[in-house]
């Protein structure tokens, strides 16, 4: 996004091309800042801005716009941006980022930024936010789960045909109740359905800004999932049923659902 005279007339005008641009960060996208700026809104009323974040264009094209403008307009920094795990990080080619005043303003940079947060490095200088997931592991999880619910599917039938073989010379109304009686099991994958591999597949496919966003609910599945396992009693009928099927339905779907969650890690 190359910016222009105008986005730095108001407070206003700048808010609103931040967010624009913030929303358009790619691998080395532009970014200066200045050790502080004054904008006035459009009630007259003057906003110091210190530090002051521009983000789309360098310095070279964004110094002169700032002319006539208040404050030291001193430039602190300089560099490149992208966007890691949905925070913007900062790799500076001149100057140094001052992290402490990013952090100590955050909630003012986030707003400022449409939502996005500014990366900042933990002590040991590595980056603070976990990196973003592998799409590979993603999509792996994804199909891992879509297999299981065909294992469940498979030990499930299976366990029907036994009961069915056990009772085969029972009379036509026990056989009745013992064929509603299956249709429960068959609520088991009703409520583990395929959203968790949607949504991983989903995850897999966005681009980084936007596949945390997408996490979030697959998370959020993952937790609904988890509930049923420990709340269904069913699940805990039909791996100590009496008729000889061997499912191992709970530790097969939790194991699923763990390597789901450790490939969002």
């Amino acid at each position: 996004m190359q910016l222009t005279a105008h986005d730095f007339q108001t407070f206003e005008a700048y808010k609103k091309a931040m967010r624009s641009a913030a929303s358009q960060i790619r691998d080395k996208t532009p970014f200066c800042i200045y050790s502080d700026v004054q904008l006035p809104d459009a009630s007259k009323k003057m906003h110091i801005l210190k530090p002051f974040l521009v983000v789309g264009s360098p310095a070279n094209a964004i110094t002169p716009m700032l002319k006539d403008l208040h404050g030291s307009k001193t430039i602190a920094c300089s560099g490149l941006c992208s966007l890691q795990g949905g925070k913007i990080s900062l790799a500076a080619k001149s100057g140094k980022v001052n992290y402490g005043l990013f952090k100590s303003q955050a909630t003012v940079f986030k707003e400022l930024l449409g939502g996005k947060e500014i990366l900042i490095p933990s002590p040991d200088g590595g980056a603070s936010a976990k990196p973003a997931p592998h799409p590979a592991k993603l999509t792996e999880a994804a199909l891992h789960w879509q297999g299981v619910r065909t294992t469940v599917d498979t030990k499930i039938k299976e366990l029907k045909q036994a009961v069915k073989a056990h009772y085969a010379k029972a009379g036509p109304e026990l056989l009745k109740e013992i064929d509603k009686s299956m249709l429960k099991l068959d609520a088991i994958l009703d409520k583990l359905d395929h959203r968790l591999t949607d949504s991983l597949k989903a995850g897999a496919a966005a681009n980084e800004a936007a596949r945390e966003a997408e996490l979030r609910k697959t998370r959020a599945i993952l937790n609904e999932y988890k509930r049923v396992v420990e709340s269904e009693r069913l699940i805990a009928h039909i791996d100590q049923n009496p008729f000889g099927v061997k499912t191992n339905l709970k530790q097969t779907i939790m194991d699923s659902l763990k390597r789901a969650e450790q490939s969002m890690a």
